[in-house]
């Protein structure tokens, strides 16, 4: 009998049902209002809170679940999941997702604050950062640029070094009482987070407009997380999942004019840079908007073969007698655990924060990379392609000499 955190996957393929089969369970489009969306897949027990630090298995095991109902707006190409209740997750000192402690990530996030500050002239400016975390990014675009930065996260804990001109507080932001005008603003992977992602910056817009200030978003790439290799981005915390398309569609909407829009760290995030509009906005092309719709209806019909070959990979290893490990224990780690139905034998993190701590869902520990050594795994499996030179190199220093393999 499955434990009541693993998937069950029958409910992966009645999930792609047309919508004339469900119409009561669609609702219209969170950003075009556009009846018609069409359902793609549908996960009925997942867990809710996959970046919250667990003391205890027992704690972890019994984590509260939620259930993705991922539904494909063909008329602007948002994908979002209907059946997100904002009331369910909880944003303080427990949520951890830094992932700035790998060499990677941290050189990815110094190179964009350099670009930013670069292009955009940010020389003695004000910088607002929302959902800044910890305060790394921010930190970074001060530093570069000499300037002041107001940044607002709940699960800010101040266990950085961080420049003087930098302000945090330990709130969520208000988009329609922003006391701190910013010549950028600033929300790197949190817009997917928003349950109402127009309302939202429709009320940012003023603060914007009256400032002449530049907006910068970056999310991850719905054309990475349907049909690219970041599919184990399907997490509950994510209500919104933005196609190129759909988030310039949504900034012209809002009342914002794109400047540029980019896909960075190789392809799997999206960012946009814009202004409030004056005149007239150009609605997106329509052949780019069926385009991802195409590639998301592909990926979802994928899925289950997708993750049936990740399987058989992970039983091969088993069967073999081969000891296997899990390299990361983030977001993407629950949603493989909990997705896969299936255990490896040790999973660990190089964020410090994580140690000791139990994934939600599974229980599982999450270990440091060293105890590896103790009992060298023949078989490690990552989850994001990004850090595989890191990860070898890692592996190499302690004379780990095992496969890594991509999933």
């Amino acid at each position: 009998m499955q434990s009541w955190w693993v998937l069950d996957m029958s409910a992966v393929s009645s999930a792609r049902r047309s919508r004339a089969e469900v119409p009561d369970r669609v609702a219209p489009c969170r950003i075009c209002g556009e009846p018609g969306g069409e359902l793609l897949l549908e996960f009925p027990s997942v867990p809710v809170n996959c970046s919250a630090l667990h003391s205890s298995a027992t704690e972890a095991e019994s984590a509260p679940t939620g259930s993705l109902r991922l539904v494909l707006c063909p008329a602007c190409g948002y994908v979002c999941n209907q059946d997100f209740d904002p009331s369910r997750l909880t944003y303080d000192a427990a949520y951890e997702n830094a992932l700035d402690f790998s060499p990677s990530f941290r050189e990815y996030l110094d190179e964009l604050a350099n670009d930013l500050v670069e292009r955009h002239g940010l020389q003695d400016r004000k910088i607002v950062e929302i959902g800044c975390g910890q305060g790394s990014f921010l930190g970074a675009l001060c530093a570069g640029g000499r300037n002041r930065g107001y940044g607002f996260d709940p699960s800010f804990r101040a266990d950085l070094d961080l420049p003087d001109t930098v302000e945090i507080a330990t709130e969520l932001f208000d988009p329609g009482v922003v006391a701190t005008r910013g010549d950028l603003y600033c929300a790197r992977h949190v817009l997917e987070h928003i349950p109402e992602p127009l309302d939202f910056l429709q009320k940012l817009r003023p603060a914007i407009a009256e400032g002449h200030a530049t907006l910068y978003l970056e999310v991850p790439a719905g054309e990475a997380v349907f049909g690219g290799d970041a599919s184990f981005d399907l997490v509950y915390p994510h209500v919104s999942y933005f196609s190129s398309a759909a988030l310039a569609g949504l900034l012209g909407r809002a009342g914002f004019v794109v400047d540029r829009i980019d896909r960075r760290f190789g392809g799997q995030y999206l960012s946009i840079e814009a202004r409030a509009a004056t005149g007239p906005i150009d609605p997106v092309p329509e052949r780019e908007i069926a385009g991802f719709a195409d590639q998301a209806r592909g990926a979802a019909s994928r899925l289950d073969e997708r993750l049936e070959a990740v399987r058989a990979r992970i039983d091969a290893t088993r069967a073999d007698g081969r000891e296997s490990a899990l390299w990361g224990a983030g977001a993407k780690a629950v949603a493989f655990l909990a997705l896969l139905e299936r255990r490896v034998d040790a999973v660990v993190d190089i964020n410090p924060r994580k140690r000791g701590s139990f994934l939600p869902g599974s229980g599982t520990v999450v270990d440091a990379p060293e105890t590896l050594g103790a009992n060298p795994p023949e078989v490690v499996f990552i989850l994001n392609r990004m850090y595989r030179a890191e990860i070898v190199e890692m592996l190499a220093a302690s004379s780990i000499n095992a496969e890594v393999v991509v999933v």
